[in-house]
C-alpha cells in the first residue's frame, strides 16, 4: 500500500517535534544567539578576506564559546558602529531631556573564522546539501514548469551568498547555484516552484511561513520522486517555524496539493494519484 501524502507530511511534523526538543537543537540555537548577525558589506569585506569562512566571531566571543583562536592567526576586518548618548529634547509640556544613542561612525574590529580556533565542538544542527545525482529529465521537467509559470530558470555563481536558489518575483526569474548536485538542484527547483505556485501574489512579511510551506512541499515532493532529504529539510523547516510542529502542521492542505500538482507536472502523475486519501 502506498504511502499517503498526508503521511509523509506527517513524517516532517515529527521529525521536526523530534529535532526542536533534542540537547543538539538548543545547543544550536544557544551558540548561534552569540554569534553576530553581519551586514550585507560586512559579509562582503569577510568573503574578500577569507572566501571560506562560515562562521566569524571576535576572539572574546570565541573564548566564550570555549574556543581559542590559534597564535599567530591574522584577524578579518570588518566594520562595526561607533555610537554615542547624547542628550535630546523631549517635545512634551515638561520640557523633559532624554539620553539617546546616535551613530557617530564606524571603526575597524577584528573577528575569526572558526577554522582560525581549537576547542570544543560547536553544535552544528544545519540543513546539509543533497549529494548524488538524478535524471535529467526530472531536472528537465522541473525547468519547463518554471518556464510554464512565466519564469526564466538561471543558474548563477552566488559567490557572496549561502543560498541554494531563489525566486525573483518581479524580474520573473528562479535562480539555482552553480555547482549543485543533481539531488540538490533537484530539491531546490521544487522549493523554489513551491514559492512560485503559493506565494506569487503573497505578502511575503510572513516570510517564515513561505519558507515553512516551501520546504515542506520540497520534502514531500522529493520523498515521492525517491529523495531523502531529511538532513536538508528538518533542520531548514525547524529554524524557520522556530521549532513549532503546530505551525508545520497547519500548513498540510497547501502543502499536499502544490506537492501534487508539481509531482503531476514531471510525469510523476501515478505517484501522485497512488498517495492520494
Amino acid at each position: 500500500m502506498s504511502t499517503s501524502l498526508q503521511e509523509i507530511h506527517g513524517r516532517l511534523v515529527a521529525g521536526i517535534e523530534c529535532l526542536a526538543s533534542s540537547d543538539e537543537w538548543r545547543a544550536m540555537l544557544e551558540v548561534s544567539a552569540r554569534f553576530h548577525r553581519y551586514s550585507f558589506n560586512n559579509q562582503l569585506l569577510i568573503y574578500l578576506q577569507c572566501p571560506e569562512a562560515t562562521r566569524v566571531a571576535g576572539y572574546r566571543a570565541w573564548q566564550r564559546l570555549g574556543r581559542q583562536v590559534r597564535k599567530g592567526e591574522h584577524g578579518l576586518q570588518i566594520l562595526a558602529p561607533r555610537r554615542k548618548r547624547v542628550s535630546v529634547e523631549v517635545e512634551d509640556e515638561q520640557g523633559d531631556v532624554e539620553r539617546v544613542e546616535v551613530l557617530t561612525g564606524f571603526r575597524v574590529v577584528h573577528v575569526f573564522d572558526v577554522s582560525q580556533t581549537d576547542g570544543d565542538e560547536l553544535a552544528d544542527v544545519r540543513p546539509r546539501r543533497l549529494a548524488g545525482e538524478v535524471d535529467e529529465q526530472l531536472i528537465d521537467a522541473l525547468a519547463r514548469r518554471v518556464a510554464d509559470e512565466g519564469f526564466t530558470l538561471r543558474r548563477e555563481a552566488m559567490a557572496c551568498s549561502a543560498r541554494n536558489g531563489y525566486a525573483d518575483f518581479a524580474r520573473r526569474l528562479v535562480v539555482l547555484r552553480e555547482g549543485l548536485s543533481g539531488a540538490q538542484s533537484a530539491k531546490t527547483l521544487i522549493h523554489e516552484l513551491a514559492h512560485v505556485l503559493l506565494h506569487r501574489e503573497t505578502d511575503l512579511s510572513q516570510r517564515e511561513v513561505a519558507e515553512v510551506e516551501a520546504e515542506s512541499v520540497a520534502f514531500v515532493a522529493s520523498s515521492v520522486l525517491g529523495l531523502d532529504t531529511s538532513d536538508y529539510s528538518f533542520p531548514y523547516v525547524a529554524r524557520w517555524s522556530d521549532g513549532d510542529a503546530e505551525l508545520v502542521a497547519a500548513t498540510a492542505e497547501r502543502v499536499i496539493a502544490a506537492a501534487r500538482d508539481l509531482l503531476a507536472s514531471v510525469g510523476a502523475e501515478d505517484e501522485a494519484s497512488s498517495t492520494r486519501e
